[in-house]
């Protein structure tokens, strides 16, 4: 089944192929197509879109190709703003802040998963939470934007507010950390941007990407660190400008 949006997204990334002109990327910036045979492609008709349409695509022997149909996706209460990770920083456009409830556009590693449920999973990090891990949110904290664990003796805590990780209304019973503002950590860039599941259908969030928890399962049981998995994050206004492999824009465009 294609949604509609699918086919909305579709006619208009057709049309902004003709009205784009494309920022030529550094090749530092597109290192990334070099390594990663794993994408999560996740698109947005507008930047103040809160909904969109995820694409899981993988590269072989014969170039990228698509495994299994379009999902349906939420964002940002806010939409999308352009965040800080593998794409070039010269990039035009609304930019993710802390506390904005924008979820970041652009490319961005996949780090690792975490989660309240176990799970077994021999390909792609994992780590089952406790109640004393958090996620730094505190841009003054020398912590902001790290997993923190307060149980540990070493640890001083500096900040006034993070993120509780193990979650007892069942969002986070499965994550995806995304590598948003991580390298190096920007105060007041953005922090603690994860996939994980919804509260339901078209219910955006506070800048994370969410979906239905079958489809965060399946992206956790698929994802292979061997394979450099990366995030593309984007409204259609910014599509081209990615510079992306031309057989992953023939899978966007093709009907």
């Amino acid at each position: 089944m294609i949604f509609p949006e699918v086919k909305r997204l579709r006619r208009l990334f057709s049309i902004s192929l003709l009205v784009l002109c494309p920022v030529t990327a550094s090749a530092e910036d597109l290192s990334w197509q070099a390594t990663s045979s794993q994408v999560i492609l996740v698109l947005t008709d507008r930047w103040e879109s809160t909904s969109g349409t995820m694409l899981r695509l993988e590269r072989g022997s014969e170039g990228w190709k698509r495994i299994e149909n379009p999902v349906a996706v939420t964002v940002g209460r806010k939409g999308l703003g352009l965040g800080l990770g593998l794409h070039s920083a010269k990039l035009k456009g609304p930019q993710k802040r802390e506390g904005d409830k924008r979820a970041p556009a652009g490319v961005f590693r996949l780090e690792s998963g975490f989660g309240t449920i176990a799970m077994a999973h021999s390909t792609f990090p994992y780590r089952e939470t406790t109640a004393t891990d958090f996620w730094v949110d505190d841009p003054n904290s020398r912590f902001y934007n790290q997993w923190v664990n307060t149980a540990d003796p070493q640890m001083r805590q500096d900040w006034k507010s993070a993120e509780v990780l193990r979650r007892a209304d069942g969002i986070y019973d499965a994550v995806i950390v995304v590598a948003h503002n991580r390298g190096p950590v920007v105060p007041g860039r953005g922090s603690a941007i994860f996939m994980h599941s919804w509260y339901g259908p078209g219910v955006a969030t506070i800048g994370c990407t969410a979906m239905d928890k079958s489809d965060l399962l399946g992206l956790l049981r698929w994802l292979d660190a061997s394979k450099n998995p990366v995030l593309v994050q984007t409204p259609l206004e910014l599509l081209t400008r990615l510079d992306l492999p031309e057989s992953i824009s023939a899978i966007i465009n093709s009907r």
